[in-house]
This record gives structure tokens, C-alpha cells and sequence, in this order.
């Protein structure tokens, strides 16, 4: 079977969407469609018209800063038909997220800790959370993202409880990207308003965790995380690694550029 799909992404800053997003090969041949999102001001808000609108079996959204390696979406094609062998009415899988045991599972290079994080698996594995990094949904499975849900934060892990609340699954699968991000070193009052929605909203769920921070009632997690990023902010500023000029490189040198052919 072959599976329609097409890219969303909310953007604010074209140089990095070119550098990264829009320089992935299957989208700088415009072999997979790419809907940019500017102004937006809520990644919940734009990614729930998107995907009303969409056409597409799958749509993925994907952060601006994320390149997609020479043959991702052909097995992202692979990837699909294997879910749904094992589990027809899949809502959401994702590249890195965390399981109910707060166990971290991806596979992605991060520009900003200039490492690998996770590394590969086999199986798709069941997640309770997944990062907002690249989120690839089964629109058969009618979920949306919550328009209510402020800022740019947590809309993954939104979008999974909203599937498992529907009694529907979301999986994290082994496709690495290079995710050519700035070191994450603040956790801002945007973030906060997303931490506290999703406590308000998931409070019988809770605690439950993520990749950044557990969702708790309790305060302390939230304040000692931010406490954490400022101290690396201000006395390990020279741990924190740079956007890298060509995506393309890192992913061909760590081996996530890969064919059908190379695959065969």
C-alpha cells in the first residue's frame, strides 16, 4: 500500500527553514508536499486547521530546524504499513518520547548537545509522551490537536493522551533526523502557560512524563529543571554547541542518509 503524505510546520524564521526543512531532499524535489505556517500563535491552533485541512493519509509536523535525510519518508512509507500490520487503528507516532515507566526512547541527532540522543530499536515501542520534534499522524484516526492548549509547548504529549483517551495507541519508530536546533538553555513563561494548561487538563492522568519535565501538581520538578538550564546557561555557556551549517553532512556521516537500494 502506498501511503499519501504530506509536511506542516509552523515557522518564524525563513533562513532556518531553508537551511534545514526545505533543504531535505524529498522536499526540495517537491516529491512530498510542505505547508508552511506563518504567525502563528499556537502550534495547537495552526496544526488543528492543518489537519482539518489536510488530504493526505499521514501528515507530520515538523519543527522548521529538522531535516529529513535522503530516503526518510520511503521508510516512513515502511514504517506505516508495519503499524498498521500490528495495530490498525494507530493514532500518533513520533521520533523521541517517553514511555509510562519514564523511560526515554528516540533516535535523532540534536545540534544543541551535538550527540546522538537514544540510538536505533527495532520495534515501534508504545509511549505515554512524545516530543514535538517531528509528530506523524494517522488522519484516519480523527484526532486533533487541542486549539486550547497555548504557545508552542507539550502539544505532543497532548495529541497522545487525546488518542489514549480515545483508546488509541502512539508509538515512538526508528526514523533519526537532524534535529539542527539551538541548545535549549531557559524554559520561558511560554512554557509555564503550557505546563500549567496541561496540569489543569490531565490532573486524573497525573503525574506523567515527558521529555523535558514530568507533569506533576507537585512544583518542584518544574522549578528545579528551570533552575538547572539557567545554571548551564551561565556557567557551562561553553558546553552549549551551535546550529551546524549542512544538515545534510551530519546525517551522511552518521549513516541516516540511506536508499531503498542501501537498505536492500
Amino acid at each position: 500500500m502506498a501511503w499519501s503524505v504530506q509536511i506542516c510546520c509552523v515557522a518564524n524564521n525563513n533562513a532556518i527553514l531553508k537551511r534545514n526543512l526545505k533543504s531535505s531532499p524529498d522536499v526540495a524535489k517537491r516529491r512530498v508536499p510542505l505547508s508552511v505556517i506563518w504567525g502563528a500563535k499556537a502550534a495547537s491552533v495552526a496544526y488543528r486547521e492543518a489537519i482539518q485541512a489536510a488530504r493526505a493519509e499521514i501528515v507530520v509536523f515538523a519543527h522548521q530546524d529538522v531535516y529529513f535525510p535522503e530516503g526518510w519518508f520511503s521508510r516512513l512509507e515502511s514504517v506505516c504499513e508495519r503499524l498498521s500490520s500490528a495495530d490498525p487503528s494507530w493514532a500518533v507516532a513520533g521520533l523521541c518520547g517517553m514511555t509510562n515507566e519514564g523511560e526515554f526512547v528516540g533516535h535523532l541527532w540534536d545540534a544543541g548537545l551535538g550527540a546522538v540522543c537514544g540510538g536505533s530499536f527495532s520495534s515501534p515501542r508504545i509511549v505515554t509522551s512524545l516530543d514535538e520534534v517531528v509528530l506523524i499522524v494517522r488522519r484516519a484516526s480523527g484526532i486533533v490537536f487541542d486549539p486550547a492548549l497555548p504557545s508552542f509547548h507539550l502539544y505532543g504529549t497532548d495529541i497522545v493522551l487525546e488518542a489514549h483517551r480515545a483508546g488509541m495507541k502512539s508509538y515512538v519508530v526508528d526514523l533519526p533526523v537532524i534535529h539542527n536546533s539551538k541548545a535549549g538553555v531557559r524554559l520561558d513563561k511560554t512554557y509555564i502557560a503550557a505546563y500549567r494548561f496541561m496540569v489543569r487538563k490531565w490532573r486524573a492522568l497525573l503525574p506523567l512524563p515527558t521529555v523535558i519535565v514530568r507533569l506533576t501538581n507537585n512544583p518542584w520538578p518544574l522549578l528545579l529543571r528551570r533552575l538547572r538550564l539557567r545554571y548551564k546557561a551561565i556557567f557551562r555557556a561553553s558546553t552549549l554547541r551551535p546550529m551546524v551549517e549542512s544538515p545534510e553532512l551530519v546525517a551522511r556521516q552518521l549513516g541516516f542518509a540511506k536508499t531503498l537500494e542501501d537498505r536492500a
